[in-house]
């Protein structure tokens, strides 16, 4: 089996954390991983086949560093030019698969999910192979824990085999339709999670939604492969229908199979559902960073940054980010979102975009202060990269090694710099900067000038 990591969500519901540049996929929610590099972690022993992953192209460099740091190769990053949802990135894949005349199965995975129990995970998957290798559209159907409203839900056929025929999905339920569903135990949560051979994916596609398959065919025609990132055709993939993977094929094969599961998932979709993954304190308070609490029940606390002080409050979910802190009622957790889209609307539209950190081919910075006339960030070079040489035209730069080894060249004067030691580099002069050491490379990098600007770089050599 393939594994197709699906990276092109949102996640606006975990505002203030998740923004349109830094999505909650690259979050470190629950653990020392991101979701996504806990999500490639348990396909480890499944397949030795190199994971796909697609995703915005803004976002390329992240799950390139995300895959680095755990050490997973990949073996490509398809690049979504705009958003069409999941049927048209998946039929991109299936595709490319058929044209080098491959049919393994694909096995579609969320990039931003929590599973618990691993091994049951990796064993439905295996039952999953065998259904989708006679020609199923194969689904996990997660075994209901409790009445969620807030899931869809899949109602099983007949048995097939060691699974059962897909008889119909059903759309986010109220509460009591949720109890019934529920009790009758004929309903699986929908994960989101499927299998199938990619010829068997196109048919039922071609079938259902042929502008798909045409703008994507279309798209792929002009397929560019640029290091790891295969980039297609923007005006052909942005004239595809948008439609998820459910609407598109599963509501409407006849050879779809459910397969049940019971392995601890959640899609981590609120910040009620994150704290209903974490293991709260004796007053039902879940506290992540570092927050002082008196008389408090039931909340769920995050601080990134500043401590959070909390008295008399019940049933609260307080989250602080490097940039704004976000109160809500517990019971009004799924509205988070509608705020993100307010800030897209208005002058605060870094709230709901702007991200802490900014990954680069040559690892990361972090804008420290930024006033009008200076810009103070901290870099973060991986070992044996570089950042090309450049000049700009309107400001000067200082660098102060705080970590590493680094080299920097100035218009052909090479200067070794270790910890401690730093540069001066005056406007219009070209500079690079290398890191010579077997590890990260930190560096303090003040930028003065009457502009301060992104666009004020002069490419020498590309990165």
């Amino acid at each position: 089996m393939i594994p197709v990591i699906l990276s092109g969500g949102s996640g606006t519901r975990l505002w203030p954390l998740s923004r349109k540049d830094h999505p909650k996929q690259f979050l470190k929610l629950l653990s020392d991983h991101s979701l996504i590099q806990e999500t490639l972690l348990r396909l480890r022993g499944v397949t030795e086949q190199k994971p796909i992953v697609i995703c915005h192209e803004s976002h390329r460099f992240k799950v390139l560093e995300h895959s680095r740091q755990i050490n997973q190769p990949l073996e490509a990053i398809f690049l979504e030019p705009v958003a069409r949802n999941t049927a048209p990135a998946l039929a991109l894949v299936a595709l490319q698969k058929i044209a080098l005349g491959q049919n393994d199965p694909l096995l579609v995975l969320p990039a931003d999910h929590r599973i618990l129990d691993v091994k049951a995970f990796q064993e439905a998957l295996k039952v999953a192979e065998q259904h989708a290798l006679t020609g199923a559209l194969v689904t996990l159907g997660v075994e209901a824990e409790e009445p969620h409203t807030g899931y869809g839900y899949i109602k099983r056929g007949g048995k097939n085999g060691n699974a059962f025929r897909i008889d119909s999905f059903r759309e986010k339920p109220d509460l009591s339709n949720a109890r019934a569903y529920v009790e009758s135990g004929d309903y699986y949560w929908n994960s989101g999670i499927f299998m199938f051979q990619p010829e068997a994916y196109l048919d039922e596609l071609q079938r259902n939604e042929p502008g798909i398959v045409v703008a994507c065919h279309k798209a792929l025609c002009s397929l560019r492969e640029d290091l790891q990132f295969l980039r297609i055709n923007e005006k052909a993939y942005g004239s595809s229908p948008s439609s998820s993977i459910d609407y598109a094929v599963m509501e409407h094969t006849r050879k779809g199979v459910v397969v049940p599961v019971s392995c601890g998932w959640s899609d981590i979709g609120s910040w009620t559902s994150l704290q209903a993954c974490s293991e709260p304190d004796s007053a039902g308070n879940v506290i992540k960073g570092k927050a002082i609490v008196e008389h408090c029940k039931n909340n769920y606390i995050r601080s990134g940054h500043r401590t959070i002080a909390a008295v008399g409050v019940e049933n609260l979910v307080i989250v602080d980010s490097h940039d704004a802190v976000m109160v809500a009622s517990a019971d009004h957790v799924q509205d988070v979102g509608k705020l993100a889209k307010q800030f897209q609307d208005s002058s605060t539209i870094s709230l709901a975009q702007q991200e802490e950190e900014i990954f680069r081919p040559w690892g990361h910075y972090k804008n420290l202060s930024v006033e009008e006339g200076y810009c103070v960030r901290k870099l973060n070079i991986l070992p044996g990269a570089s950042l090309s040489e450049h000049s700009h035209m309107l400001r000067s730069e200082s660098w102060v090694v705080l970590k590493g080894q680094a080299r920097v060249s100035v218009e052909g004067q090479v200067h070794d710099l270790g910890p401690g030691e730093s540069i001066n580099i005056k406007s219009q002069l070209k500079h690079r900067l290398e890191n010579m050491g077997s590890g990260s490379l930190e560096i303090i990098e003040t930028q003065t000038g009457l502009t301060i600007s992104e666009e004020d770089i002069d490419r020498i050599e590309s990165e």
